[in-house]
Parts: structure tokens; sequence; C-alpha cells
């Protein structure tokens, strides 16, 4: 005789498998909504997607013309669509697999974010039907789409889209405070996404650009158009109302900056600039809301009671197009039984290859400190977003033969995403990007350093007629032999380390900057005495 279930009994035993993949769908995006402004609203996503589907619970119970007990189940399916559903489930949990393998070793790729969602989404909606049979809620599982798809408002747009709309955005962002200023007699020019004014050169980053309050503006008013009941066409129209606000808004924190700057000088936007976001952050929200409000326009029925917008659609139970076929005690333990395989697998298959790989002596840097010119350079905010860094210190100062002196060291924790990142971005990338030109690029060369080989390339630049010699090191915490290669971000760069069997395991990063040297030999030598001073060894701490 086969195990029946009672529907609570059912409904928790889904829950397990299911709450996991959501555990893992929010552990992979943390990292982003941490790092990166344009994100941080995505810790409230989880919270409004649940109250969502909590209120389309009560509008069923609500709205079900017959008690919970009394509610006609579903009607059994035809097996050609059972099979179907059946079919797409098993496809999903297939295709989980080789996705949370690749994660591993690219945790911020988009496109790996965006796969593992939807993953996770469509396996929890054609399990919805079969969680919620003999509950109140049975036969309305397809209801609940919009709140369970509502994570995606949290997934990062992939940089194929971002980027271009970033610089869309900052550009007519510029176009426009332009043509403000000049309508209030302040002269500026705009060079690409800056803007020249009589007492210096304001740029316009991406937190500027509209790009960050448009997505927050974007989530809100899904969020809102969906907690009114708005019809398809208002909540349409709520989205544009949010884009143009945020961009309006952007816009006058754009102006007011620029403002301030040609009357008190550039070094005074600091003073002005988180107040300024915070204050449009919440005018944009505010406007959002009213707006939202303002579309909740009551509506007359038949009989000629009011009911607000998409009231007058009665929810009634309703047998689901797509099913899993029953018994539901073994889907729902085979997918149980199928996760914990791949977690196990996954982790087997990355400490295969890291059994092989020897713990690599640990350093890091004395920062001289008591020199009376030493200066803490901050890093920009999208170098932080960008990096993703663990611990980072940017330091400058001056040396009595006239040498100055800039060191950058950035170290990335075990589990990070630093490998491809650190290799990515390198001194011909940054250097050249601020204006300094490149003359040459040497081999690796190998610098012994208190029992250390550290892998060096040397960057030789030259800026206003001024030479500048750039040492960037890149070492891992795990690794029989230290070397480096600059590589791009290609399908099979993302790829190679998954083959191998290579995710991060800690890895740290020195770049050291030396002005007032001509001869490259000669900063070379300047630079092993530097890091004599510079370097210390840590104690190896037992590898696993």
């Amino acid at each position: 005789m086969p195990l029946r279930l009672g529907p609570w009994w059912r409904l928790t035993l889904w829950l397990v498998p299911l709450g996991w993949l959501w555990l893992v769908l929010v552990n992979h995006l943390r990292i982003e909504w941490t790092v990166n402004a344009q994100y941080g609203y995505g810790w409230a996503v989880p919270l409004l997607a649940a109250y969502l589907f909590w209120q389309r619970a009560e509008s069923v119970k609500r709205r079900a013309g017959s008690p919970a007990g009394e509610r006609p189940g579903p009607a059994a399916q035809p097996s050609g669509i059972t099979s179907l559903a059946m079919v797409a489930f098993v496809l999903g949990a297939v295709l989980y697999a080789p996705t949370r393998l690749i994660e591993e070793a690219n945790p911020e790729w988009r496109l790996v974010s965006w796969a593992l969602a939807l993953i996770v989404i469509s396996l929890t909606l054609l399990a919805l039907p079969a969680m919620l049979r003999d509950t109140p809620l049975t036969g309305c599982a397809w209801h609940f789409a919009f709140p369970v798809c509502f994570v995606l408002v949290a997934v990062p747009w992939p940089t194929m889209v971002e980027g271009p709309l970033i610089q869309t955005l900052t550009r007519a962002n510029a176009t426009v405070t332009i043509e403000l200023l000049s309508l209030i007699g302040i002269p500026a020019v705009q060079h690409g996404n800056v803007i020249e004014i009589s007492t210096g050169v304001v740029g316009i980053d991406e937190a500027c650009s509209g790009i960050r309050s448009f997505q927050a503006a974007l989530m809100l008013s899904l969020f809102l158009g969906e907690m009114y009941r708005l019809s398809v066409l208002r909540r349409l129209v709520l989205c544009l109302v949010g884009f143009g606000l945020s961009f309006f808004f952007n816009v006058g924190r754009t102006g007011l900056l620029t403002w301030v700057a040609s009357r008190d000088g550039v070094e005074a936007i600091d003073k002005w600039h988180d107040p300024a976001g915070v204050t449009i952050l919440v005018g944009c929200f505010v406007g959002l809301w009213l707006a939202g409000l303002g579309l909740r326009k009551p509506q007359r029925t038949a009989g000629g009671k009011e009911m607000e917008d998409g009231g007058s659609q009665s929810i009634q139970p309703s047998t689901p197009r797509l099913e899993l076929a029953q018994p539901a005690l073994r889907i729902p333990l085979a997918l149980l039984i199928w996760l914990v395989m791949v977690e196990v697998g996954v982790e087997a298959w990355y400490r295969s290859y890291e059994r092989s790989i020897a713990q690599a002596p640990q350093w890091t840097i004395a920062w001289p400190d008591h020199e009376s010119d030493f200066t803490d350079l901050p890093f920009a905010e999208k170098t932080r977003q960008f990096l993703r860094y663990d611990e980072g210190r940017n330091a400058v100062w001056n040396e009595p033969e006239g040498r100055r002196w800039q060191v950058i060291f950035l170290r990335w924790n075990p589990g990070r995403i630093a490998t491809h990142l650190a290799k990515g971005h390198t001194p011909e990338t940054c250097l050249t990007a601020a204006g300094h030109e490149l003359l040459s690029i040497s081999d690796l060369e190998i610098f012994e350093v208190r029992g250390l080989a550290l892998p060096f390339r040397h960057y030789q630049l030259e800026s206003a007629g001024r030479r500048l010699h750039v040492y960037y090191c890149l070492w891992e915490d795990r690794g029989d032999a230290q070397g480096f290669e600059v590589t791009s971000l290609t399908y099979g760069s993302r790829l190679e380390p998954v083959w191998s069997g290579r995710r991060n395991l800690g890895q740290r990063s020195l770049e050291l900057a030396v002005w007032g040297i001509d001869d490259a030999a000669e900063a070379s030598a300047a630079l092993r005495a530097q890091l004599e001073k510079l370097i210390v060894v840590e104690e190896t701490m037992d590898g696993g």
C-alpha cells in the first residue's frame, strides 16, 4: 500500500529541498548585494517577495466561494501534461548540477547568476501544485507565479545590458545638466561623462548616472503594482514613472553638486554628495508611492459596488496547467537526494584537485606609517565594487632622494572571486585609462625577498614628461609555483578553472609605483631595497 501523506506533511517535505535551493541562490547573490551599491536593495527583495506571496494567499482565501475544507480539488490531469511537467522538472534539476559546478569557480559571473535563479524559480513553480494539493490554496498554485519570480529584480543585470545603459544614462545626465546650468548662468562644457566648469572638472560616476535609483525604482514599481493589484497597463505606466522620477532626481543631484563645485570649489562636492544621494532616493520612492496610489483607482462592478483595480477578477480554484505526477512522497525525496549528491560531488571535484596543491608561504606588508608624509589614499567606490577584495590599502610617501612611492596591497580570502578579476585588472589597464602612456612591459621577473620568490611584471610609463615605473605581483596562497598571466574574461577563461578544479583558494596582489627614477635597472634595484623593508612573512597555516 503506498504511503499517503497529509497536506501539511507534504508541504513540509517539499519545503526542505526547495528551501535549500533558495538558500543557495540568496547566498550566491548576497556578494553582489553587499559589495555593489547598485544592488544593495536586493536584501529587501526576499522579504518583499514573501509578503507578496502571503498577500496572494490571503486574497485566495477571501475570494474563494466555498470554505477551505470544502474546496474542490484539482481534476485529474491528462497524462501528456503531467509528463511534460515531469520532464521540465527533471531537466531543471539536472541543469542545477553543472550550474552549481561552474558557480563554485565563478561566483560573480552574472550569466551563472541568471541561470541559477531561473532554475530555482522554475523548480519552485513546477512544484507548487503538488505542494499546495489538499490545502486551502489547492488549485491556485500558478496564482503565486509573480511573487516567486519577483526575486529576478535582485539578480544583477548582464554586463552587456548594464554597461551600455550606464553609459547612455550618464551622457544623458551630463547633457541635461549642461543645459540647466546654462539657464542659471553657469558656463559648463561636457567632455564625455565629465562636466568642466570654471573651478575644475566634475565627473559623473555610475552612482550618479541614474542606474542605481533606476533599478531600485523598477523593483519598487513592480512591488507596488503587485501590492495594489494594478492592471498590466497601469503597472507598465508605473514603471515608466519610476524611470522618469529616477532620472529627474539624478539630474537634480548632478546639477546641485555642479553648482556647489562652481561656487565653493570641486572639493566641496564631498560634503554634499551623500546627503544629496539620500535625498533623491527618498524623493524618488515617495513620488513613486504617490504615483502608485494615484493609479489605484476604484472601478465599479455591475452591481454598483466599488472595487479596487484588479479586484474585479475573482480568483477561483482552477486546475493547474502543469502538475507533477503522484505519489507526492517520491519526488521531493528524490530532489533532496539529488541536491545532496550535487553538493557532495561539487565539493569532491574541487577537493580532489586541491589536495595536490601545496600551501604557499604567506606574507603581508609592513606599512611605513612612521614616515612624516605617509598618506593613505582611499579607493574609489567603483574600484571597490569591481575588485571586491577582503583587505586593501593604498598609500603614498616620499623618500629623501626625491623618489615618490605608491603601494597598493589587495587580499582576497579563500572562496571569493579574486582570480580572474585580479588577472584582468592590471596596471596596463588602469594607468593607461588614467592618461599615462605605456612604453614597455617586461617578462616575468622573480625577486627573492626573505625566502620568497615574488613574481613581478615591470611596466614603464610616461606622463607629462615624467617616467613612471610600476611593478605588479600576483600571488596565489595555494600553488606549487608562483607566476601569473594576464587573462581576459572570455568563456574559456571562465570555464578553465572548472575543468582544472581550481576555485579561488586565496590570493593577494602587490603593486608598487615609483617616480623620480629614469633608468630601469636603477628602478629594479630600488624595488629590491623597498621590498626588504615592506615584506613580512607570516606563519604558514595548515592547508585543507
